[in-house]
């Protein structure tokens, strides 16, 4: 019997990120992508999502709406049973990644593997250059995930019928993936690097360096900046406190102006 498709899974709610994020990720898989794939958005809002874009409607689950964005808890639906046929391999995705390479082999290792895999939390600086100081227990990061259908149902499970005061203790959806996953796996180092901890530069150096392209997979964004705003005109502050910059970035403006549409909301 031939393997089901495999999925990209994404998730659209809310007010966080506009539809245009969405669209962007899709139609830079459709470009790089070298083998077949299934783009599914799990969503209460399919208005605004390019052709092509397959769409469910989010599993049901007890949480008060209002406290949703107090973790991001309906990426945990992503695990309802039923959703896809058994053994379906599914990366999940934050729709506010940048794409650099067809992600074909991230399907093999998920194959190959088994089991669920996960972004290992990336270390601040500090912790980073020097961990015996700055010590830190690292648990995992959930924009890009890859699992089998079928083989983490339980994770949707524990959560559907719990109020927010309930999984509270887990802070967030990652951490509760971290803490409850079946046969987990971090990704390999390198294959997904986060843009304000991996690329961007410190002051000073930041007025001098042009952020770097890697060599990885995926580039993934938490907190600030986004994509988008490194896509912006000359002189255009972006970035935190710590680490900023004011010109754009010409690999991520390259992406976004390829995969945008002036029609996207």
């Amino acid at each position: 019997m031939a393997e089901p498709t495999p999925v990209f899974l994404c998730f659209k709610w809310g007010k966080g990120y506009p539809c245009k994020y969405t669209n962007i990720l899709f139609r830079a898989l459709t470009d790089i992508m070298n083998s077949p794939f299934r783009f599914v958005c799990l969503t209460d809002d399919t208005a605004g999502l390019a052709d092509g874009i397959e769409t469910m409607p989010l599993p049901d689950f007890k949480m008060d709406r209002g406290d949703w964005h107090k973790g991001m808890w309906p990426k945990l639906t992503a695990f309802a049973p039923g959703l896809f046929e058994p053994s379906t391999p599914i990366i999940m995705m934050d729709v506010d990644v940048v794409v650099l390479r067809d992600l074909t082999p991230m399907f093999d290792h998920l194959r190959s593997h088994g089991g669920l895999h996960i972004i290992r939390e990336i270390p601040d600086t500090l912790p980073r250059l020097f961990p015996k100081l700055f010590p830190k227990t690292l648990l995992s990061n959930s924009s890009v995930v890859g699992f089998r259908a079928g083989e983490q149902d339980h994770l949707f499970e524990m959560f559907r019928d719990k109020t927010f005061a309930e999984v509270a203790e887990f802070r967030n959806d990652q951490n509760f993936i971290h803490h409850h996953a079946k046969d987990r796996h971090s990704w390999p180092i390198g294959w997904m690097q986060s843009f304000k901890k991996d690329l961007a530069w410190h002051f000073p150096v930041n007025l001098v360096r042009p952020v770097p392209r890697p060599d990885a997979y995926v580039v993934i964004f938490h907190g600030v900046p986004n994509p988008e705003d490194m896509t912006k005109e000359p002189l255009k502050r972006w970035g935190s406190n710590e680490k900023f910059g004011f010109f754009p970035v010409p690999w991520i403006k390259a992406y976004w102006q390829k995969y945008s549409r002036p029609t996207d909301a």
